[in-house]
């Protein structure tokens, strides 16, 4: 093996980094999280080299390479080691307190020394960068008010989260930091949703203890968990299972055919249907036309939803397509999520590609009031909803509570926006249960 003078100075930045690693995982098993956080900013904001000299002299390593990338992904995977081993400690209050320690004044400091002149340069970056924001997000379950920014979209933390879980470039430990949150948020989410909704309906004066988890007003939070309760009149479950039934043994090309029929785009506006139609199916028979003649399988049936979900919300990393500004603004907002419940539910591998696609949806519209966002906001709660239902740890029982009124009702075939309102809520109630 020849030893190059880039891969020696590339194993002594990797071995100075080690040392800092193993360093906090040391000291925030044995040591308090103030005396932890006391560490932390010797190191990271001060470098006071008379601390603890072997990892100041590591950390020099680090500086003296002028390495901005590694010096970045070093101060990240020591905060995500420090609110991993917190979370599991049940110290997890302390993570707004590191965060804390980046509004300290000496960071926009000009001091003599060219290192700690360089470290600060750094950390005023990072302070701006997108990774800090991630950062901060792990503070918003402990303290909702806390100092990070406020706005509409911390409340879906959960969506913003997922890139950090799912991208294999983010360490060991963001990534596991973010999976514990994200599961805590939902299961939250589905808690305060069972909670609520069971007390809706009640003939009572006593008011609901739990409050409503969504922005959605107590009618339609109502109307729509009703609406997509699993042995409801839409019993979205009961269709992806009969279209599974019906693609077994058919080509791709038939596939296409039956998933355009399964997916429905009939609303109650004619022309809105007829351009969702149209957009949807040139696309979706031009994907992997060469397979047409090939028999259906998971692989193809992933990567067909996918693409649909990406045509209904974002193609690339930016933008947001022309069928989701349709499917947002000119049908109901109930009519999208069945959409994309409806291909989760062929394929449940599926649901990290849509909530990533979510997160894009929040990050592009964050930077507008809440009033503003209001149709947005109401979907992604709507779809909240949905997901709780259909793939969460509650199971919802529709009952009906006055069969002979409702007998009519339960014979209509509720597709369109219209055939929706005529749902009489009043005649039902849910109960929830743990699965």
């Amino acid at each position: 093996m020849f030893w190059t003078a880039d891969r020696i100075y590339s194993q002594g930045i990797e071995q100075a980094q080690q040392r800092i690693y193993e360093f906090f995982l040391e000291t925030v098993r044995h040591k308090s999280p103030d005396a932890v956080l006391t560490d932390f900013k010797h190191l990271f904001i001060n470098f006071n080299d008379q601390h603890n000299l072997e990892i100041a002299a590591a950390f020099d390593q680090i500086l003296t390479a002028y390495n901005e990338k590694e010096f970045f992904y070093t101060l990240k995977r020591c905060c995500y080691i420090l609110i991993n081993n917190w979370t599991v400690s049940n110290h997890r209050s302390y993570v707004q307190s590191l965060i804390d320690l980046f509004n300290d004044d000496s960071i926009h400091k000009k001091p003599k020394s060219i290192k700690l002149k360089t470290l600060r340069i750094w950390l005023q970056i990072f302070i701006k960068s997108e990774d800090f924001k991630a950062l901060k997000l792990f503070a918003i379950s402990v303290n909702p008010l806390s100092g990070v920014d406020q706005n509409w979209s911390n409340r879906f933390a959960s969506y913003l989260l997922t890139d950090q879980y799912t991208n294999p470039h983010s360490s060991l430990e963001q990534r596991q930091a973010a999976n514990i949150l994200v599961q805590e948020m939902k299961e939250k989410f589905q808690f305060d949703l069972a909670m609520y909704t069971a007390r809706l309906g009640h003939q009572s004066s006593t008011p609901n203890p739990h409050s409503n988890p969504t922005s959605l007003s107590d009618n339609v939070l109502n109307l729509v968990t009703l609406m997509l309760t699993k042995n409801s009149m839409l019993n979205c479950q009961a269709q992806a299972e009969k279209f599974l039934a019906s693609i077994e043994n058919v080509t791709y090309y038939e596939f296409k055919v039956k998933l355009l029929q399964y997916l429905d785009f009939a609303i109650a506006d004619p022309e809105v249907s007829e351009t969702l139609q149209t957009q949807i199916s040139d696309g979706l028979f031009n994907l992997k036309s060469e397979h047409h003649d090939h028999l259906t399988n998971p692989y193809l049936i992933l990567k067909t939803s996918k693409y649909l979900i990406s045509q209904c919300t974002s193609s690339d990393h930016e933008h947001l397509t022309e069928l989701f500004n349709i499917l947002l603004h000119h049908t109901n907002p109930l009519n999208f999520v069945v959409l994309l419940l409806k291909l989760l539910l062929i394929n449940g591998s599926v649901r990290s590609h849509l909530e990533l696609k979510i997160a894009l949806i929040i990050k592009y519209y964050s930077k507008y009031s809440e009033a503003k966002c209001k149709s947005v906001i109401a979907f992604i709660d709507m779809l909240n909803i949905a997901l709780a239902i259909y793939a969460g740890e509650t199971r919802y029982n529709l009952v009906c509570m006055y069969p002979y009124a409702a007998s009519s009702s339960q014979d209509l075939d509720v597709r369109q926006d219209l055939q929706i309102s005529q749902f009489d809520k009043k005649n039902y109630r849910i109960f929830s249960q743990l699965r």
